[in-house]
C-alpha cells in the first residue's frame, strides 16, 4: 500500500512539474522561431492553471505581445482588423497590470496603445504620445528596468513628434536609441530593427565631427547631472563626453560624423546579419531595408 502511495504521489509531482508555466519556453517560440500560433495556444492553455498572481500577469503580458505582434501583420488598409487586434492587446496589458503590476506589463499597454495611435491617424497618435510616455516612464523610473525595447519606443516617439507643439527632441530621440542598442539581447535577437533606426536618425541629423564632438562635451554634464533614468538618458549620446566610444566603432563619436556613423551602424548590421546561419524572415526584410538605406548614403 505505500508503495502504491509513493508512486501516486511521484506521479503527482511529475504532472505538476510539467503543469508549471516556462516563460522561457514561451519566449522562445515568440523570439526565436517567430511561431506565434504555438506560442499562443501554449499561453492560453497555461493561463487557467497559473500559480499566483504574479504568474498570471507574466502570461496576460505575454499574450498581449503575440497578439500585438500578429496584427502588426495585417494588411496596413484592413483598418477594422488591425484596431481590433490592437485593442485586444491592449485589454491583455491592461490585465496584466491590473492584476501584478510589472515593468513588461506597462511596456505593452503602452505599445498597444501607440499602435491605436497610428491606425487613427496623425492627429489621434499626437494624443496618444503623452499616455504613451507616461507608461514608458512606470518601466523606466518606477521599475527601474533600463528595458530595452522601451528606449527604442521613446526614441521613436521623441523622433517622430513636432517638437513645437509636442515634445519631440530628435537629440534625445538619439540619445534614447543609443541606450536601447547597448541595453538589447544579442544573444537571442539580431536587433536589425535598432541600427536601422539610429543610422537613419543620424543620417536626418547631420552632424559634422566637430559639432558632434562640442555637443557631446555639453551632453556629458547634463548626463552627470541627472538621476532620474528617461532624463538621464535624454544624454547618453555624451555620457563620456567626445570620448564616447560606441562598441561597434574603433573611433569615438568626437571623430566622426553622424553620416559616417550611419553608414557604420548599416556595415555592422549587415555583418549581425551574415554571421547567422539561419535568419528569420523578419531579419532577412530589415536587412533588405538596410542595404537600400546604405546603398542610398554611400
Amino acid at each position: 500500500m505505500r508503495k502504491i502511495t509513493a508512486i501516486l504521489l511521484a506521479l503527482l509531482m511529475t504532472s505538476c512539474i510539467w503543469a508549471a508555466f516556462d516563460a522561457a519556453y514561451s519566449d522562445y517560440q515568440f523570439y526565436n522561431l517567430e511561431d506565434f500560433d504555438t506560442d499562443m495556444a501554449y499561453l492560453e492553455s497555461s493561463l487557467d492553471s497559473a500559480a499566483d498572481d504574479e504568474e498570471k500577469a507574466a502570461i496576460l503580458w505575454r499574450q498581449a505581445r503575440n497578439v500585438l505582434k500578429v496584427t502588426d501583420l495585417i494588411d496596413e488598409e484592413n483598418e477594422d482588423a488591425r484596431l481590433e487586434g490592437y485593442s485586444r492587446s491592449q485589454e491583455l496589458a491592461q490585465e496584466s497590470v491590473d492584476t501584478f503590476p510589472t515593468a513588461d506589463g506597462y511596456h505593452w499597454l503602452s505599445s498597444s496603445i501607440g499602435r491605436i495611435g497610428q491606425v487613427n491617424g496623425p492627429l489621434n497618435s499626437l494624443n496618444q504620445a503623452e499616455p504613451m510616455r507616461d507608461l514608458i516612464e512606470i518601466v523606466q523610473n518606477d521599475f527601474n528596468s533600463d528595458m530595452s525595447d522601451s528606449w527604442y519606443v521613446l526614441g521613436l516617439l521623441y523622433n517622430q513628434l513636432p517638437g513645437v507643439i509636442s515634445f519631440g527632441n530628435d537629440n534625445y530621440a538619439i540619445s534614447y536609441m543609443r541606450r536601447c542598442i547597448d541595453t538589447q539581447d544579442n544573444v537571442n535577437r539580431m536587433n536589425l530593427t535598432n541600427y536601422l533606426e539610429l543610422a537613419c536618425q543620424l543620417y536626418d541629423r547631420d552632424w559634422d565631427a566637430s559639432k558632434r564632438a562640442k555637443e557631446a562635451d555639453k551632453m556629458e554634464k547634463k548626463y552627470n547631472k541627472e538621476s532620474v533614468p528617461t532624463d538621464k538618458m535624454k544624454y547618453y549620446e555624451g555620457r563620456d563626453g567626445r570620448d564616447t566610444k560606441p562598441f561597434y566603432s574603433t573611433v569615438t563619436i568626437g571623430q566622426m560624423s553622424d553620416r559616417q556613423e550611419a553608414a557604420m551602424l548599416c556595415q555592422y548590421a549587415m555583418a549581425v546579419y551574415a554571421s547567422r546561419p539561419a535568419p528569420l524572415q523578419s531579419d532577412t526584410e530589415v536587412y533588405e531595408d538596410i542595404v537600400e538605406f546604405y546603398n542610398s548614403i554611400i
